[in-house]
């Protein structure tokens, strides 16, 4: 509901036979006030569709892009060791520090897992593309990935896992709990030693001097739709850009700044 004053000129409007000249009478300028209730009104939108394209469920995992995806590298006596592209991982707590991973039971990386309850995170750089394709479309049960893409690997501290010296940093885990949903293992990782390469990091974020892996998704080419493309952001150190959060802060009443979150 909003109240609007409305700076008008009045006319009056006279009654005339045919053939009569029209003069119209002149009551001056008044201000008028109206209430206008913009409930239902067409300035409010009606539904989502007039304010969003509607995208598929697919799709929807676009809305979180760029981001970094893992090379999963697994091992155990009997096979590997493997890498696999992974998007589902998340951190999942800190204390004790420890990420989550969803693994398809249908991989070879399920098997190696349940075989060693050990997994590094690895975060490829811009050059890895190829690697990201490749472990993310071939299974390691047919081919060594590794040693096909020429790879190379740095023995892990504290996992029987081994590290990608080509990627930006490693993060060793090792299982300390799992749950199974809808044919996937979700594993909780506990961190037992996390590496980045020199200077990789500005503080606590991810140097842009390096050749960070900003991956945007998978699509099919407009000219031969078999063919998939993997997309990734070239990002430079003056793409970055800073917020304070005191910006947004003093924006609040004074006893709500003062409180906890």
């Amino acid at each position: 509901m909003i109240t609007l004053t409305v700076h008008i000129y009045l006319l009056s409007i006279p009654t005339v036979q045919e053939g009569e000249p029209l003069v119209f009478g002149h009551l001056g300028w008044r201000d008028t006030v109206l209430i206008v209730d913009l409930e239902g009104s067409s300035m409010v939108p009606s539904d989502a569709s007039e304010v969003f394209d509607e995208i598929t469920e697919m799709d929807s995992t676009a809305l979180f892009k760029p981001k970094v995806v893992s090379l999963v590298v697994t091992n155990s006596e009997s096979g590997g060791p493997n890498i696999m592209t992974a998007s589902w991982f998340m951190l999942a707590g800190y204390d004790p520090f420890r990420y989550l991973l969803s693994v398809s039971q249908r991989t070879y990386t399920y098997e190696l897992i349940e075989e060693n309850p050990e997994f590094v995170l690895a975060a490829p750089s811009g050059e890895m593309i190829d690697a990201l394709s490749l472990a993310g479309t071939v299974s390691g049960r047919d081919v060594d990935k590794i040693d096909h893409l020429g790879l190379e690997t740095v023995p892990g501290k504290d996992v029987d896992v081994p590290l990608l010296a080509n990627a930006i940093g490693n993060v060793e885990c090792s299982v300390m709990d799992s749950f199974e949903f809808e044919n996937c293992t979700y594993y909780f990782g506990s961190v037992e030693n996390a590496y980045v390469t020199s200077g990789g990091l500005d503080g606590r974020i991810l140097s842009l001097e390096e050749d960070i892996l900003a991956y945007m998704g998978s699509n099919w080419g407009d000219a031969d739709a078999d063919e998939k493309y993997r997309y990734h952001a070239d990002l430079e150190p003056d793409d970055l850009r800073r917020f304070p959060d005191s910006k947004v802060h003093e924006t609040l009443p004074e006893e709500v700044r003062e409180t906890d979150e």
